[in-house]
């Protein structure tokens, strides 16, 4: 029993990048973590307040708090529409947060006790975040600034009245753990976000690595393809006059023999005229603006069976010989993508025309509906592909084992990728090869 190849299926059929939005890259990423990070900070400061001052007693000036609370909420909404929005974050407005963020906290604590408030090391995740994030030079005028503020605080503060001092010791000792545990949790969390955003750059950055290799590769064939037909112009002009004139050599020797031209000899000069014809055709067709733009979609609508009917019937004259086994029962609209997807499916076609050239097999063509998707199927009865071939196909140039170049797959992958279409080859030793494109609606 023969084992049927398959191509994986998602290698070479991933989405075509696009341009990122701005509002969805890294340092926007960064800027809402700290965003977060300090909406964490100011409800746990707001608890403290509040079992501060209604469970422990003690005295805190309540107004420079709220005043301080009001500041940096206010402040914090001009983050989120900063880090929401597309304008270009800098390692300036990454500074500044941060350096609000030692302000507001130095002024808290300077109505709290000073250095002698157990959230005084409130400081460090500010300087975590700075150093992970910010140039040196720039986490050193932090630190320093944290520093100075500190070194201020030991000597200048308004000092906390406690309504029980004899247990002061147990309260600086339940402040100091729940100062640790909510400094490691953020400190944690801001690292893990951190990591979380690198790793996403890296993603791009490779993706973006690939997108231009191959865009490079694409722009080197459509180089090769210009030089082609600048170089078959000349060429295909002249042998449409020798033909013409061959023909009128032989109508006239014909006429000075008093018979009419043979008839397998005219149907073998209409060929050939018809090849020309399609290879003018052909170039033509480089030289002209492509009109697959989105904006064109509704000017370009058409019925998806009757388009590609229409398409066969153009097809069939690259191969006249090739028999096909049609069945076509699509509903689905075509869009403006019949550029692309005639340059697909030739592409398929031509190859499935030269796998049976040999055998004379025929070549099972259908189309049908799916869920958000109209799919091409087409099955040729060659030899199949080669097992070391297939995994290769679509991701690079290979020379193929019927006379190809294998430039036409790797195009036509490339075009799928840019109208969202997937291509899935599967191939069976004896059995031919099967391509299933699936186009979106």
């Amino acid at each position: 029993m023969t084992t049927q190849q398959t191509a994986p299926a998602g290698r070479y059929n991933r989405p075509m990048p696009s341009l990122t939005p701005v509002n969805s890259l890294p340092q926007h990423s960064t800027m809402r973590t700290l965003f977060l990070m300090r909406v964490v900070a100011l409800a746990c400061v707001t608890l403290a307040l509040g079992m501060a001052v209604k469970w422990l007693g003690i005295a805190i000036p309540l107004k420079p708090f709220f005043a301080v609370i009001a500041a940096i909420l206010a402040f914090n909404a001009w983050v989120w529409r900063r880090a929401t929005g597309n304008a270009v974050i800098a390692d300036a407005d990454v500074f500044l947060q941060l350096l609000v963020d030692i302000g507001a906290l130095s002024i808290m604590l300077y109505f709290s006790g000073g250095a002698t408030n157990p959230f005084a090391s409130f400081y460090l995740p500010v300087l975590a975040a700075a150093a992970s994030m910010l140039p040196r030079y720039q986490a050193l005028i932090l630190s320093c600034c944290a520093v100075a503020a500190y070194s201020l605080l030991t000597t200048s503060y308004v000092p906390l009245q406690l309504g029980d001092p004899d247990r002061a010791v147990s309260y600086h000792l339940a402040g100091m753990w729940v100062n640790f545990a909510v400094s490691a949790g953020l400190i944690t969390w801001f690292v893990a976000a951190l990591s979380n955003t690198v790793r996403q750059r890296d993603v791009q950055l490779a993706r973006a690595r690939v997108q231009h290799a191959e865009n490079e590769r694409l722009l080197a064939l459509g180089i090769q393809a210009a030089n082609a037909a600048h170089a078959l112009g000349t060429p295909l002009s002249t042998i449409a006059i020798i033909v013409s004139e061959l023909r009128h050599e032989i109508g006239n020797l014909q006429g000075e023999a008093g018979g009419t031209m043979h008839p397998l000899l005219d149907e073998e000069l209409a060929i050939i005229e018809t090849q020309i014809q399609l290879c003018k055709s052909a170039l033509d067709r480089m030289g002209e603006e492509y009109s697959g733009s989105p904006s064109d979609a509704g000017n370009h609508t058409s019925d998806m069976a009757a388009w590609f009917a229409h398409f066969l019937d153009q097809w069939r004259l690259r191969y006249p010989a090739t028999r096909l086994d049609c069945n076509l029962q699509s509903s689905a609209a075509l869009g403006a993508r019949r550029d692309a997807l005639a340059q697909i499916l030739t592409t398929v076609l031509d190859n499935a025309a030269r796998a049976v050239a040999q055998n004379g097999a025929t070549v099972s063509i259908s189309l049908f509906d799916e869920p958000q998707h109209a799919v091409f199927r087409i099955h040729d009865g060659g030899d199949g592909v080669p097992a070391a071939l297939l995994p290769r196909l679509g991701s690079e140039v290979v020379a193929g084992t019927s006379n190809g170049r294998g430039i036409g797959l790797f195009l036509a992958f490339a075009s799928a990728r840019g109208i969202g279409a997937e291509i899935h080859l599967a191939s069976a030793p004896g059995q031919g090869t099967s391509v299933i494109v699936r186009v979106p609606l």
